[in-house]
Order: structure tokens, then C-alpha cells, then sequence
């Protein structure tokens, strides 16, 4: 490769690690959304956890009250 365009042999990579990196952080700051969600609504009384079959727990909106 030339001296002239030596600079342009890293913008197809950088621009990949940029969109991965992005990625990476939108699903973290939407499951980090979430959490945050499930623990005010047990918090405020409207949901709480219970034990699914496998032993795990599992977040249940609970019923609305008429």
C-alpha cells in the first residue's frame, strides 16, 4: 500500500470496533433500564419475584385491584 493513503487503511475497522462498541452499550443501558423497572414496581408493591420451576426467580407484574 502507498504512503498516500495509508490513513484510510483503518477507517473500515475503526468504524466496526465504533459500531460494535455502540451496540455493547445500547443492550447494556436497555437491560440496566429494565432492572432498574422490575426492582421500583416491587419496590412500590405492584410486582414482586417468585421461584419459576427450575428453582429461578421470575418477575410477576401482580393483578390490578378494581
Amino acid at each position: 500500500m502507498s504512503d498516500k493513503y495509508w490513513q484510510y487503511s483503518l477507517v473500515i475497522p475503526c468504524t466496526l470496533l465504533f459500531v460494535v462498541l455502540v451496540t455493547m452499550c445500547l443492550i447494556k443501558g436497555f437491560d440496566n433500564g429494565t432492572d432498574q423497572m422490575q426492582q421500583q414496581a416491587v419496590l412500590a408493591g405492584h410486582a414482586e419475584w417468585v421461584t419459576n420451576q427450575s428453582g429461578k426467580p421470575q418477575f410477576k407484574w401482580k393483578e390490578a385491584k378494581p
